[in-house]
């Protein structure tokens, strides 16, 4: 980069140092680098890059801005989340018609959502990254004290009525909503809709259209379970309290989120542990994923073609004395091979799959099987982009 472009970029960012913050941007061809996102807008998105300073880009290249870092939330109020990943930090309003819920959130304003479309609602003593999961075709009521309550819920305002089936027949229950810590709903995930929004208070929301304002707030349309159009609603988050953007983020296949088909360790030992996804809350389930040798991981592959790219690292850690060999393969033809060690502690993977079974494995190099740890970085299958004639 040249001196004009260096001073350039530097006075941009300071100009709009209330504005830019730092984000990892994902692009459409698996590429992860540090960028400032400065503002979205009709003409583009424009960011300052370390290589080419300030750079304005189509929304087309762009699969996501990421958080820098992990950033775990707990959430100190009232919670909804929906089949399909959308989540909502608000308060539950009485209304009229029993198959909607209405639910006021701070900056997007009044929510009317078909029950249907509710997973669970969070109203205390539980982290929705920590939410527990029922094989019920019933809903299920989780109290405070511990006790649960199965059966069909009538109503949810201005108490919890709930059907439940006891040895004298059916009976209706009322419960108070400060005895409750959750209510799980029956029904089933669907799958998430783009562009979505990740905001530092817990919200996660789909909508059609995302902005950056001039003063560095998030802009954007008429949220679809929105009752009606606002003029007045309250500006969104400023810029540094996204910690992500997504533009096609739900097309993509984090390592962390496929199917484990087996885990094989050597013969002999024990227990053998399975791959760690590091960041449970990450979006997407794009969290770093840690392997410990010597083990053998079956992944079972999404129908298609994909391109499989990801950074592989020893964790500074087994530095000392980590050593192992890892090969790649699909449907058990070998197509990949690297040493990974002190000398060599990384390695980018970026090749085309197209399968039934990935295997991974990490076998014992020349220091035994001590300190064998690798962590796969923003590991991915993306979709194949069609090649332009």
């Amino acid at each position: 980069m040249n001196i004009r472009t260096t001073i350039t970029a530097t006075l941009l960012l300071v100009a709009s140092s209330s504005i830019a913050d730092s984000f990892m941007l994902l692009d459409n061809t698996g590429t992860v680098r540090p960028v400032q996102l400065t503002n979205i807008g009709p003409e583009g998105i424009e960011i300052i890059d370390s290589e080419d300073g300030f750079t304005t880009i189509p929304q087309g290249e762009c699969i996501a801005f990421l958080r820098p870092a992990p950033h775990p939330l707990k959430i100190n109020q009232p919670t909804i989340v929906l089949h399909d990943g959308q989540s909502f930090p608000g308060t539950m309003v009485d209304g009229p018609d029993p198959d909607h819920l209405r639910w006021q959130h701070d900056w997007i304003g009044e929510l009317n959502i078909p029950v249907d479309r509710v997973d669970r609602i969070i109203l205390g003593g539980m982290e929705p990254g920590r939410m527990i999961t029922t094989d019920t075709d019933m809903d299920v009521v989780r109290l405070l004290n511990g006790d649960v309550v199965e059966g069909f819920v009538l109503d949810f305002t201005p108490v919890l009525r709930i059907e439940t089936d006891s040895e004298t027949g059916t009976r209706t229950l009322e419960i108070q909503h400060d005895r409750i810590g959750e209510i799980d709903l029956f029904g089933r995930e669907t799958g998430p809709s783009d562009p979505m929004v990740w905001t530092n208070d817990g919200t996660i929301a789909h909508f059609s259209e995302i902005a950056i304002t001039p003063d560095g707030h998030l802009g954007f349309g008429d949220h679809m379970y929105a009752p009606e159009s606002s003029s007045n609603r309250e500006p969104g988050p400023h810029l540094r309290m996204i910690h992500t953007i997504s533009y096609t983020g739900s097309t993509i296949h984090p390592i962390g989120s496929l199917p484990i088909e087996s885990i094989k360790g050597p013969v002999g030992r024990l227990t053998t542990q399975p791959p760690h996804v590091t960041d449970p809350s990450a979006p997407f389930g794009l969290s770093p994923v840690e392997l410990r040798g010597p083990v053998s991981v079956r992944y079972t592959l999404p129908e298609g073609t994909h391109r499989f790219r990801t950074t592989v690292r020893m964790p500074n850690y087994a530095m000392k004395w980590g050593d192992c060999g890892m090969t790649i393969q699909v449907d058990g033809e070998e197509v990949y091979r690297c040493i990974i060690n002190s000398r060599q502690s990384e390695q980018l993977i970026d090749m085309e799959v197209s399968g039934d079974v990935l295997e991974i494995t990490l076998d014992e190099g020349a220091n035994g099987p001590v300190q064998d740890h690798i962590r796969f970085e923003y590991g991915m299958l993306l979709p194949l982009i069609p090649s332009t004639p």
